[in-house]
């Protein structure tokens, strides 16, 4: 028997995902393989890139693309394919550990007060470097970092999660093997803080630091950025005082 989605059916509507298997898959881990791709496609993608980029067949593909778009879920204009408007209606209900970020809240806010910089917690999920707190103050010098967007890898938040996987020798997205093995040496040296040195936006620097539970396994990375040319004085060590005080409360909580 199929098992369908209600929003999926109706007249002149295809059923919703069927069960079943698409290229040796079950559809429904087809279904978001395909949208993982979509989405990574920021201008949006024709049906032959979607096929080859998924490594699906592009029947199969298409057949896909209408039952999403018929959920909402993808939208078409013209020969291109791009996200649609009720995924990002889903995705933008996405919630961070409560614990965590109500341990972050104030230590964020004070060290953004103290230092006048751009304060935000970070947390990897998969290989993706997500914002669970953040506070701007007064700088409107860089677009405004919200909760659960998105940090390039190569950023100091970035440097600080991916170091903490379990393959972290392991080359992530965004680096070469030559950027990677840097990154790690700097990382080892400088006991576990990541710097931005106007590498990632030019008149930015930013600092990170990894975040740890009580019982010492790293769960977030905190960062402040500051629109200077270099690293403020005395700035990693607040950044520090705040990463331990985030562990406090963690253990109040």
């Amino acid at each position: 028997m199929d098992v369908r989605d209600h929003a999926g059916a109706g007249p002149g509507r295809e059923p919703a995902l069927r069960t079943g298997t698409a290229n040796g898959r079950g559809v429904l881990e087809g279904a978001f393989h395909l949208l993982d791709v979509l989405a990574a496609a920021e201008d949006g993608a024709g049906l032959s890139e979607l096929a080859r980029d998924a490594g699906m067949p592009k029947a199969t593909t298409y057949r896909l693309l209408r039952q999403l778009a018929n959920l909402g879920a993808v939208q078409q204009h013209g020969q291109r394919y791009f996200v649609g408007r009720r995924l990002a209606r889903l995705g933008g209900a996405w919630q961070p550990d409560p614990r965590l970020q109500a341990a972050a809240r104030e230590p964020v806010r004070l060290l953004s007060a103290l230092t006048t910089t751009v304060t935000f917690l970070t947390v990897l999920e998969e290989d993706r470097v997500r914002v669970i707190a953040a506070t701007r103050g007064e700088i409107r010098e860089v677009p405004p970092v919200l909760p659960g967007s998105e940090l390039a890898e190569a950023t100091a938040a970035g440097r600080v999660l991916l170091m903490q996987r379990p393959d972290g020798d392991a080359v992530p997205p965004g680096f070469t093997l030559a950027e990677w093995r840097r990154a790690q040496a700097a990382f080892r040296r400088s006991g576990s803080v990541a710097a931005d040195h106007q590498e990632v936006l030019p008149g930015v620097c930013c600092v990170a630091v990894p975040v740890r539970r009580p019982d010492g396994e790293i769960v977030a990375s905190v960062s402040a950025l500051a629109v200077r040319p270099a690293v403020p004085a005395g700035l990693t060590e607040l950044v520090l005082r705040a990463s331990r005080e985030i562990t406090r409360n963690l253990g109040r909580t």
